[in-house]
């Protein structure tokens, strides 16, 4: 085989495999129609980007439903329509190294429970969005200019004690999002566990009821020698010839001997021919 058929037949199978690989995490289309609700703003990031950007409750769908969202990821473009995302916890998005800690988690729910209403003000809206952004990226971030409040919403957070918003990330090859947990939505970054059936318990036997008659065991046999049973036939020798074989055993030395018999008058005959000089 060439090693132009031997590259062909390697990357059908491979092709083959991927087609055939498992895939625990369920793939969601989500379409970005850009902001629903916002204002532009100027900001600064530290991988170099430094303009306005659209700031604000972001429009989305997901498989087709339509949620409110807000961006956790700032230095990602947006994707128009990308098929490849998934449902994981805040902590799990954006990526590195700008992925959320526990407490940053805790901050993003608990001000979206404080100021999020999705017939908000364009204003709040743009505050709430720049407000997250400045809890992603910390030092990496930075809002010019008029931040439409987020610095007071970021303040107001030493003072909340009231319960956060129950929400979930987005995660994909795009921006990643915020939104509010759908109903029956999990985690999706790992295959839920296998589980193990509880083996039935073992069945106690009940005892009898008092009333109940106990039965009487059956007699057994007295102890004593067993009995031999009598002899059985004896069966035939297994090399004793049969009747036919015995016949043709009989007639074959018959014959010997006539041959004998014949021709011994001859043999002194043939020797006194030789011996004569």
């Amino acid at each position: 085989m060439t090693n132009i058929a031997r590259s062909s037949l390697a990357l059908f199978v491979a092709a083959a495999l991927g087609l055939l690989a498992p895939n625990p995490a369920q793939a969601h289309l989500v379409e970005d129609f850009g902001i629903r609700k916002g204002e532009p703003a100027h900001i600064s990031l530290s991988t170099g980007f430094n303009g306005f950007v659209g700031a604000g409750i972001k429009k989305i769908r997901v498989d087709g439903v339509q949620m409110d969202a807000f961006c956790i990821d700032p230095f990602t473009v947006a994707l128009h329509s990308s098929p490849g995302y998934k449902f994981v916890p805040l902590t799990k998005a954006p990526e590195a190294p700008w992925t959320l800690s526990a407490s940053r988690a805790t901050e993003i729910s608990d001000l979206w429970a404080m100021f999020y209403s999705p017939n908000m003000t364009t204003n709040k809206a743009a505050g709430l969005q720049l407000a997250i952004w400045e809890i992603v990226g910390g030092d990496d971030f930075t809002v010019i200019g008029k931040d439409y409040g987020s610095g007071r919403m970021l303040a107001a957070l030493q003072t909340y004690s009231g319960p956060g918003a129950n929400l979930i990330a987005l995660t994909g090859p795009g921006q990643d999002y915020a939104v509010l947990t759908p109903p029956r939505q999990g985690d999706e970054s790992t295959p839920p566990p296998h589980s193990t059936p509880t083996p039935p318990p073992h069945s106690t036997p009940t005892p009898p009821h008092p009333s109940t008659p106990t039965p009487t065991p059956a007699p057994t046999r007295p102890p004593g020698p067993t009995p031999t049973p009598p002899p059985g036939p004896t069966p035939p020798p297994t090399k004793v010839p049969d009747s036919g074989s015995t016949f043709y055993l009989l007639a074959s030395a018959i014959l010997t001997l006539l041959a004998i018999n014949k021709f011994r008058p001859a043999l002194p005959a043939l020797a006194r021919v030789r011996t004569r000089p």
